[in-house]
């Protein structure tokens, strides 16, 4: 139970920085909130770092994480080009196969959940994907194609952090969050200055930027210690409710209107969480 309680808080703080991510971006430049954001996690895990006594990874551990770090900034260019390109009804239901590689390997490393927690897999997957689904618009066919494979490749990055975070993270939690945040700041500003946006904080909100950082932070250590706790196929489930989070959000204080679909799909994830949690 604890395991999943953790899990569900690493949603939520997920949700809430990409909720305030996802605000902030629509007066800021996207690439700008991104970047500052990152960086402002690798601070936050850098003071945690300060008061912990955790020993640094060494060798295979390090390479991982730091790649892990390098592919959730590759996978964050790739969505947000997915998202520009292609149609959110189609993109995001594809980011959310993201867990489909934390779980196989899970099932395949000889976890065995029991059978409801595999109804309760596939019924929060596909409510998950309902609530991602945003009306249907016209996009060019070639344009289409590209989104999915992006979008395809995002879950394939966001996957591998997910197994990751559940694997070699638990030997050192705050350094795993440091090691990854640093490399996924420092490959996104240095995506910024060589393409010559720059990085630049005029007109960006600070407190806001460091929340979304800190929050994320945070997500990344309470999954990674969930996962020492319970089975990777469940918590990586758990842990990747954020689109749950943001749509709950954009109704509560953006008083956006749901689909009748929408509200089915709430009530399908939260079966499937109870499932997941006995």
């Amino acid at each position: 139970m604890l395991a999943a309680l953790l899990a569900l808080c690493s949603s939520l703080a997920w949700g809430t920085s990409n909720y305030l991510a996802g605000v902030e971006t629509r007066t800021r430049s996207v690439w700008q909130v991104t970047a500052w954001s990152q960086i402002a996690a690798a601070l936050a895990a850098a003071v945690g770092l300060a008061a912990a006594t955790q020993p640094p990874p060494a060798g295979r551990d390090a390479l991982l994480l730091i790649l892990t770090g390098v592919a959730t900034a590759a996978g964050l260019v790739m969505f947000y080009k997915a998202l520009a390109i292609g149609t959110m009804s189609v993109v995001a239901p594809v980011i959310a196969a993201q867990v489909l590689l934390p779980v196989t390997a899970g099932i395949l490393l000889g976890e065995r959940p029991g059978l409801h927690a595999y109804v309760g897999m596939a019924v929060t997957i596909a409510g998950v994907a309902l609530i991602s689904r945003a009306p249907q618009h016209g996009k060019h066919p070639a344009h289409a194609r590209r989104a999915v494979l992006l979008a395809a490749l995002t879950a394939l990055a966001w996957g591998f952090m997910l197994l990751i975070y559940g694997t070699t993270g638990q030997q050192s939690p705050v350094w795993a969050v440091f090691s990854t945040r640093v490399a996924s700041a420092v490959v996104l500003a240095g995506y910024l200055l060589l393409s010559g946006r720059g990085l630049s904080l005029r007109g960006q909100n600070v407190p806001v930027l460091a929340a979304i950082g800190l929050l994320l932070a945070a997500a990344n250590f309470l999954f990674i210690i969930a996962t020492g706790l319970g089975y990777l196929s469940v918590i990586s489930i758990l842990g990747s409710l954020s689109p749950v989070v943001v749509t709950a959000y954009a109704q509560l204080l953006l008083h956006e209107r749901l689909a009748p679909r929408q509200w089915a799909a709430f009530a399908a994830v939260f079966v499937g969480i109870a499932l997941l949690s006995l």
